[in-house]
């Protein structure tokens, strides 16, 4: 009996520490995959943030340009369409940019029909604009659009008359299936998914399959619940009901839009290897009872052979040394196995180890491959926020003012249509190499988004800034690329003072002055006409 239980017990604790070990080693599976969906919400949330961003401040631009012409009585729509039409053009990320009237009748845009037949007086985001005379952005969808017949967003603004009553609403369609290219720069594996929500939870688009369910907000009982306790965001385990795949969930509120990043990673996929350890070692663990078991019953029997020959008096030493060599032998075949259950064990924490570092370097080059772009070998739009942001908060401790270089590529869109996008990526990569050619060693140069490049001159004045922007506008305008010809650009210089309190105001006044340079001419540098603060 005594041999039972101890062979009972080996079995509970063999079975115990190898529960507890695989038990272990799951949550640092899925303790990696939290990390990993967590800090591709975070890019995820950077990038939409980067897209909207740029579009709001087209929306801004083409707003006051519709104030101006109330303001001056020379109203000319004409010159209204062909504004919008060159707005557009600058925002491949849009469907169509339009104006309506006080009515809700689409008068202005591309495509707009003459007639002015398409009323959006009942859409909610022409119905906010109307009651509120806040001047902000209005962000609502996603909606079939009357005239383009696809999935929107709607990034709107409220436009008023002089004496401040309400004018209308510019608007611009954010197509739906363009944030197919955002979302798809995530690596979740072969059943990952990356989702774009309204802050309702309406569905806006869904890497790697939408399936059409544009607008539904069918979504799992455990996002709501995690939603209503963390709104800004957190994570969760759950099957998705658009394909029935178990996710392991990472969302996350978009910063300063009502949208929110869902990103998952599947059980199957970020468990394989888990599960291919708990083969392994429940096979040493059933080896290892097969061994404890059969020892026990050799023992038992041993056991009754000797109570049998007890009789026999003659044959008790005989007998006795026999059940002693026995029982050497199965004590030293168990310390065996107990040594190669060890030696098992630590090359499965080796491989765990490995795995882990394997992990720490993909998300390492996940984290640089997010920052760099990937035609010029520059950095991103990503990469040059977070480099403004330092270069603010190292202004605010120094007091040492910085310059800002916004640069355009004049007609770059008659390249691509002349020539084809594979020379205007040629153009790219030109007017990228020669830009970082003409920079100084302590300066940072971006791309900023299509064909528009950033430039922060550390500890640099407006006028030392212009000699260098003249510099390079003119070392681009000398060169040639073939069969293009010549390229030129134009370039806005602003300076970042310590009295700024937002850093992406010498980025604004930047834009703004290369707005000026392009409507002066284009091929020429368009100088910070703000003069620097005066000291109290």
């Amino acid at each position: 009996m005594r041999l039972v239980l101890l062979a009972a017990l080996i079995s509970v604790l063999v079975i115990s520490l190898a529960g507890v070990a695989l038990w272990q080693e799951k949550q640092r599976y899925r303790e990696r995959a939290s990390v990993a969906t967590g800090n591709i919400a975070r890019l995820l949330d950077q990038q939409i943030s980067g897209v909207i961003d740029k579009i709001d401040l087209s929306l801004q631009t083409s707003s006051k340009i519709y104030a101006a012409m109330l303001d001056e009585g020379a109203f000319d729509a004409a010159h209204l369409n062909q504004h919008l039409a060159a707005q557009e053009a600058l925002l491949p990320e849009i469907v169509s940019l339009r104006i309506t009237d006080a009515k809700g009748i689409v008068r202005y845009g591309r495509g707009v029909p003459a007639e002015g037949s398409v009323d959006v007086s009942d859409r909610s985001y022409f119905a906010e604009a109307r009651n509120d005379a806040a001047d902000r952005l209005i962000v609502h969808g996603p909606f079939l659009a009357r005239i383009s017949k696809t999935w929107v967003m709607v990034l709107a603004r409220r436009l008023s008359k002089p004496d401040g009553s309400f004018a209308g609403v510019l608007y611009a369609n954010l197509g739906c299936s363009y944030f197919e290219s955002i979302l798809s720069l995530a690596s979740l594996g072969p059943n990952g998914a990356a989702t774009i929500r309204t802050t309702d939870l309406a569905l806006v688009h869904r890497f790697p399959d939408t399936r059409n369910a544009v607008g539904s907000k069918d979504v799992s009982a455990q996002l709501r619940e995690v939603i209503a306790a963390r709104p800004q965001g957190g994570e969760y385990l759950a099957t998705t009901k658009l394909d029935g795949v178990e996710r392991s969930n990472a969302y996350r509120r978009v910063e300063r839009y009502p949208f929110y990043v869902i990103v998952g990673q599947a059980t199957d996929d970020y468990l394989r290897a888990w599960r291919l350890s708990v083969l392994v070692i429940s096979s040493l663990a059933s080896l290892t009872l097969l061994v404890a078991w059969f020892a026990t019953f050799r023992v038992y029997r041993s056991q009754i052979r000797l109570n049998e020959d007890i009789a026999q008096r003659t044959r008790i030493g005989e007998a006795l040394e026999r059940i002693i060599a026995e029982r050497a032998q199965l004590y030293a075949e168990l310390e065996r196995r107990k040594d190669a259950l060890e030696e098992a064990n630590a090359t499965l924490e080796q491989k765990v180890e490995e795995r882990t570092l394997e992990l720490s370097k993909a998300n390492q080059a996940l984290e640089r491959f997010a920052r760099r772009d990937t035609l010029t070998r520059l950095g991103n739009r990503l990469a040059a926020d977070e480099h403004l942001h330092e270069e603010f908060l190292r202004m605010k401790r120094s007091g040492l003012a910085y310059s800002v270089l916004l640069i355009d590529i004049d007609h770059f869109k008659q390249v691509n249509d002349q020539f084809g996008h594979e020379q205007g990526d040629k153009v790219l990569r030109h007017v990228a190499h020669t830009l970082n050619h003409s920079c100084r060693a302590t300066d940072f140069l971006a791309r900023f988004g299509g064909e528009e490049f950033l430039v922060i001159l550390p500890a640099t004045a407006p006028a030392q800034a212009a000699r260098v922007a003249e510099k390079m506008r003119q070392t681009l305008a000398e060169a040639r690329i073939e069969p293009v010809g010549q390229i030129t650009v134009s370039i806005g210089v602003a300076a970042a003072w310590p009295s700024d309190e937002d850093e992406n105001a010498a980025v604004r006044q930047a834009d703004e002055n290369l707005y000026r340079a392009k409507s002066e001419g284009r091929n020429r540098v368009a100088e910070d006409v703000r003069l620097p603060p005066v000291s109290p």
